[in-house]
């Protein structure tokens, strides 16, 4: 009978140990809309290529900055980021529904990193793109 209450009692040390505590009192940050929007232009005579190798290098500098906390190019880089997505998407769903389902969750990581300041968002939005980028070269 003992072993009974030491295996619940054990059971219910471990419950209790795993649960999760909420901070109410922390600070959050959200993204401030004050902050100019910086309006980009793409070149239209890119390949998909050029295009995915110039968004790759978006996301890198905005994961980068995302790091350093640098609010004012952290913008400038999601409006390029943004900019470049919406260039190379209709190409991406030539190709295929499934990558440009995938395509539209790494620009949404991207996005949520600034919104939310996530940078951990940004590193993500970076390896998945990468991933994507190889399997365009499979069509």
């Amino acid at each position: 009978m003992k072993t009974r209450y030491f295996y619940l009692v054990c059971l219910i040390l471990l419950a209790s140990s795993c649960a999760t505590t909420i901070n109410q009192s922390a600070d959050t940050t959200v993204a401030s809309s004050s902050e100019p929007i910086t309006q980009v232009t793409i070149n239209s005579q890119l390949t998909t290529d050029e295009l995915l190798s110039e968004l790759f290098l978006a996301v890198e500098d905005l994961s980068k900055s995302m790091q350093k906390t640098e609010r004012p190019q952290v913008s400038q880089q999601l409006a390029q980021v943004i900019s470049l997505s919406d260039a190379i998407r209709p190409k991406i769903l030539a190709t295929s529904d499934q990558l440009a389902s995938d395509f539209d969750r790494v620009i949404n990581l991207a996005k949520s990193a600034v919104e939310r300041n996530r940078p951990a968002d940004a590193d993500k939005s970076l390896r998945f793109l990468l991933l994507i980028i190889d399997s365009l070269k499979n069509f």
